[in-house]
């Protein structure tokens, strides 16, 4: 501006900016206006996670858990704003909430098991992780934090009883309960996943070999594997996809509701614990530990682990070792037929 323009600058007197600072935290306080708030550290993992390539399901559960943990901070912490305010110190005060005070719909009871806490954990040790690697902040308080120790899997197996009572109480008269039958059955004779079962299309179904394909789109890691199939599940398999397809000729999927829509494994829980109950079965049981049953099963009915690795679909032997574990009983029945001394007395005794 010129001289004699007659204008005063309006800029005169002030400084200019020329390099950047950083605010100053005092006392070593972590947060600052160039952090991420909580909701926007979500959506950041959000958007990483989706970047990587991960299932759409699976990146909603970073969103879920995030979740949980804003809301508890909203009540227990409401002067935390931004991620990186969040410290080992509270982290700690979260998993004792989890432990002792919070309350459980499905139980009715305080506390949640360890079990589930620790997938909570997995779930935050991964997303600060992602926010640690990427700069977003300088600390990651799940950096000292460990799993919670959990009691060996206390898996009781179902007695041949025990199945024969539980597939009789579902009424193959009426569809929904016959859907049912069938998923139960295909759990029991392959062990396929929940979630694999509901996202298992009819064209996956291989008639003419007895097996079910499972594509790599939607098993847990991305590999496809075959079940085969026993003479009797294909036939119950065949009967409910003619059903299906003379219902609703629209739907690609195998296991669908009375409307016609893809069956959620959320509801065929529910209904299994209903079957249960009204099977008199005190024990726990459940789609997974249906998985569970087979694996148990076939390894002492004379199947070998290997092969039982390629059919649950296992991607570290030691997870189908863990799945194969025997009770008491099986080990003392195991032994009596297996003990060298035994088969010695036996062999002297023709």
């Amino acid at each position: 501006m010129s001289k004699d323009s007659g204008v005063k600058s309006k800029r005169k007197g002030k400084a200019i900016k020329r390099r950047r600072t950083v605010p100053i935290k005092k006392d070593g306080a972590s947060g600052s206006s160039s952090s991420l708030t909580l909701d926007e550290a979500r959506d950041y993992v959000y958007s990483y996670k989706r970047s990587e390539g991960l299932r759409t399901k699976t990146v909603v559960e970073y969103i879920k858990y995030a979740d949980y943990l804003r809301d508890w901070l909203a009540e227990f912490y409401p002067e935390i704003k931004y991620i990186d305010e969040v410290t080992s110190g509270v982290i700690r005060d979260y998993i004792n909430y989890l432990q002792r005070d919070h309350f459980n719909q499905r139980t009715k009871e305080f506390g949640l098991a360890p079990t589930t806490i620790n997938i909570r954990l997995r779930n935050m040790s991964a997303s600060f992780n992602t926010l640690h690697e990427e700069g977003v902040i300088n600390v990651n308080p799940m950096a000292t934090i460990r799993l919670l120790r959990t009691d060996e899997d206390t898996f009781i197996p179902l007695t041949d009883d025990e199945k024969v009572r539980l597939l009789s109480v579902p009424d193959q008269e009426e569809y929904a309960q016959f859907r049912d039958y069938v998923c139960m059955n295909l759990m029991l004779d392959t062990g396929i996943r929940g979630s694999e079962m509901f996202d298992t299309k009819i064209e996956y179904v291989d008639f003419k070999s007895r097996a079910i394909y499972l594509p790599g789109e939607i098993t847990k890691n991305r590999k496809p594997r075959i079940l085969p199939l026993s003479n009797e599940v294909m036939k119950l398999l065949i009967e409910l996809i003619t059903e299906v397809k003379h219902n609703w000729p629209e739907t690609e999927y195998v296991f669908v509701s009375n409307f016609g829509e893809k069956y959620l494994p959320t509801s065929f829980t529910r209904r299994v614990r209903r079957y249960k109950d009204r099977a008199k079965i005190s024990k726990q049981v459940s789609p997974h530990g249906l998985r569970h049953q087979f694996c148990r099963d076939y390894i002492l009915n004379g199947g070998d682990v290997f092969s039982l690795q390629r059919i649950a679909g296992h991607s570290d032997i030691a997870t189908t070792r863990k799945y194969v574990q025997l009770s008491g009983e099986d080990i003392s029945g195991e032994h009596a037929r297996f003990s060298p001394i035994a088969r010695l007395r036996r062999r002297n005794s023709r």
